[in-house]
């Protein structure tokens, strides 16, 4: 049916715009720390240490690793949710035994292959092939390459609950600093099951009001994560309510529509394609510099610290792009590639288990090629104005070493731990529940 054909041709695009966002948060903490005029204002100062072209966007975007993980939940909202809401009209048995499947099953979706990323992670720290010192050592005191295994095994513990936001006052990275993102998919994915099960008696515009409201209550009030995911939501109600009544109508109005209001309607919706691609590619720059220009009559309630301003117009974003390219096919061609759509098969993977990759390869690597052409270590290289072709060589070498290994890895890792966690979690389900 074309209803069944645009649905998948919508997850298709959808699974490619996954796959560029991982691509771009494992570029950003490829790059992040180290090169600094991509993280910085274009206007910030010195001026002569900035007023960069990839400071602008949209080439910008290239390095706005922060906002791509907002543009990830507005993407889990609308992929979690779509399946059962299908079912709600004509087969309500079988749309409440997908939404207890779901709400069972997420929590291992998640948490397999981020428990087996932790034991690799940690047993590359044990062996001393990491070559990373965290942001935050809290809760692995003691733990050195080749010594006592209690402190490893605290740090893996406490790294593990940490991720299950069960760490109490604690907050362990250990050396998996980009997995605050896991609890935050498991919180908010059972928000949205709670939405989609208290809502499914109501009238679908009413619905769809009452999620928008939800959405727009949580990001004044300084929630923007759970506005995304509920966005998400909120975009799956609108497309499955599309696809269920309003075929018919939309092919009598494309007739009666004038060519001037089909005009206006694509200027518009290209006007907010390109406010969604400038509200991603804003700084993490809690002074606020000229890039924010638009929010100076916006004020959020006064206890919105600043991370959670930029997160929220980071969020406002992700919404504006995932809106605009959902009902113009022209915006997502290139989201369906072949490139893109490979990144979207391995994305969960690229994402989880590309820091190990920088920890224990890149700084190693651009050692090497900076001792090898210019005789001094990475860091003094770097101060040396006269060495910017070293340096610039030294991250090409590490990029095109580590890229098409990161990316065989992504595959592998996809096929024996991402896969076969989804049929692990059918099997544990089929287990508890006795069904056969």
């Amino acid at each position: 049916m074309a209803s069944t054909a645009s649905a998948k041709a919508r997850e298709n695009w959808l699974d490619g715009l996954r796959g560029i966002a991982a691509a771009i948060v494992a570029w950003f903490h490829f790059t992040v720390g180290e090169m600094g005029a991509p993280y910085r204002s274009f206007w910030a100062s010195p001026a002569e240490d900035n007023r960069r072209f990839f400071q602008l966007p949209p080439f910008r975007l290239l390095f706005a690793g922060q906002s791509m993980v907002l543009l990830f939940f507005v993407i889990s909202g609308y992929a979690v949710s779509l399946s059962i809401i299908r079912l709600r009209d004509d087969a309500p048995a079988r749309f409440y035994r997908k939404l207890t499947s779901s709400v069972f099953r997420r929590g291992f979706r998640l948490y397999i292959p981020v428990l087996i990323l932790c034991l690799i992670s940690h047993v590359a720290y044990y062996i001393g092939v990491i070559d990373w010192v965290p942001g935050d050592r809290e809760g692995c005191t003691g733990a050195q390459p080749w010594s006592a295994l209690q402190p490893h095994l605290t740090c893996l513990t406490m790294t593990f609950l940490t991720t299950l936001n069960l760490s109490g006052p604690f907050y362990v990275t250990g050396y998996n600093f980009h997995l605050w993102t896991i609890s935050y998919e498991y919180q908010c994915s059972m928000a949205v099951y709670l939405v989609i099960l208290g809502l499914a008696s109501i009238r679908p515009l009413m619905r769809l009001s009452a999620i928008a409201c939800l959405c727009a209550t949580f990001m004044w009030f300084g929630s923007p994560i759970i506005s995304t995911f509920l966005a998400g939501l909120f975009f799956a109600e609108l497309d499955t309510l599309h696809e269920a009544s309003w075929d018919l109508c939309e092919a009598r109005q494309t007739r009666k529509t004038s060519i001037l209001v089909r005009n206006c309607i694509n200027v518009f919706t290209g006007l907010v394609f390109v406010s969604g691609i400038y509200l991603l590619c804003l700084p993490q720059d809690p002074t606020f510099p000229p890039d924010f220009w638009f929010q100076s009559r916006l004020e959020l309630p006064f206890y919105v610290e600043s991370e959670i301003r930029i997160r929220g117009w980071h969020a406002v974003g992700a919404i504006l792009l995932v809106g605009t390219l959902r009902r113009h096919r022209f915006l997502r061609v290139p989201l369906e590639s072949r490139l893109a759509q490979f990144l979207g098969t391995v994305s969960f993977s690229l994402y989880l288990f590309h820091p190990l990759f920088i920890m224990v390869m890149r700084n190693r690597i651009l050692e090497a090629v900076c001792r090898y052409l210019w005789g001094m270590d990475f860091w003094q290289t770097q101060h040396d104005a006269s060495a910017w072709h070293v340096i610039f060589l030294a991250w090409t070498v590490a990029a095109a070493v580590m890229g098409p290994l990161l990316l065989l890895f992504s595959v592998y890792m996809s096929k024996i731990v991402d896969r076969k966690s989804v049929v692990w979690s059918y099997r544990l389900e089929n287990l508890v529940s006795g069904a056969r």
